[in-house]
């Protein structure tokens, strides 16, 4: 050591500083060594641990035939399912469940029905996000539609409830002014339809055709034809929308607009400024002659 110092020619102080530094490192390293020798505990996996609770708690299960353990424990979690006919309008919690849909495949079905949905034929139900293709292949042999599906139905007034009179056969009616009670006197119109077409005759701002009846949510087309002859319409009444002035959410209002529709719209006449006539809103190309037809009679350029 002293001929390596002497070599360097090292000081005292750093003679001292290097002895210390040896000692260090000598000391880390059989650490180092001490720790490879030393008997240590093995860490148990949690899914070896898993596996000998599993032995412990269950006997008969044995390693290699995880299959069996799987199988068992998805016979636990899967309901009992019993098929039954069903009518699935305003089907009970419990014999959906029984059916073997969950809580929130049900409140789907719930929330859908709430919203005025109904089923009208069997392959309805595939309508619903909530059911796999594998739940409507397995349901849909057993779905039974009742004649009359519509809630609203059993409070309107059949049509053959009454002779046919003189009077009602000249019965008209002026689907711009009546009101709700008056639109009663119809055979097959009781108060639920009635309200619903005063509903949609203020949305569109007045009805321009009689045809316009049968968009009426719900109402079935054999009373539309029958009540079509006792109907009729003054267009003079229409209440029309002023293009130029309303924004995109008073534009999507009306029921031949969508809120793309308008948006669409309202940017173009930002532009391109006011609409001026029929020709200049059909230089919005993303809009069809379908649309023009169905909304020319309710525009107002002014």
């Amino acid at each position: 050591m002293n001929r390596l110092f002497a070599y360097f020619r090292m000081r005292r102080e750093e003679q001292i500083g290097f002895s210390i530094m040896a000692v260090f490192i000598a000391l880390v390293l059989f650490s180092t060594f001490i720790y490879d020798v030393l008997p240590r505990e093995k860490k148990v996996s949690p899914e070896v641990r898993m596996l000998a609770e599993d032995l412990v708690a269950n006997p008969e299960v044995r390693p290699g035939r995880p299959e069996r353990r799987k199988q068992r424990e998805a016979n636990k979690i899967r309901p009992t399912v019993s098929y039954f006919y069903f009518d699935p309008n305003d089907l009970s919690v419990e014999d959906w469940m029984r059916l073997g849909l969950s809580e929130r495949q049900i409140r789907v079905i719930h929330n859908y029905e709430a919203k005025g949905g109904h089923f009208r034929k069997p392959e309805d139900i595939a309508k619903l996000y909530s059911l796999s293709d594998e739940d409507v292949a397995r349901l849909l042999p057993y779905v039974r539609i009742a004649e009359r599906p519509f809630k609203e139905t059993i409070f309107e007034r059949p049509m053959a409830t009454k002779p046919y009179s003189n009077s009602y056969e000249s019965l008209r009616i002026n689907l711009n002014s009546a009101d709700s009670a008056e639109l009663t006197q119809l055979r097959g119109i009781g108060p639920a339809f009635s309200r619903r077409i005063v509903n949609f005759r203020n949305s569109l701002g007045g009805f321009h055709s009689t045809e316009q009846l049968s968009e009426v949510y719900g109402l079935p087309e054999e009373t539309y034809l029958h009540i079509k002859k006792h109907v009729q319409v003054d267009k003079a009444s229409i209440v029309k929308l002023r293009i130029n002035e309303l924004d995109v959410n008073a534009l999507a209002k009306h029921p031949y607009i969508s809120y793309k529709q308008a948006r669409t719209m309202v940017n173009f006449r930002e532009h391109h400024g006011p609409f001026k006539s029929m020709e200049d809103l059909k230089k919005i190309l993303s809009l069809d002659e379908a649309f023009f037809r169905k909304i020319e009679i309710y525009i107002d350029f002014r």
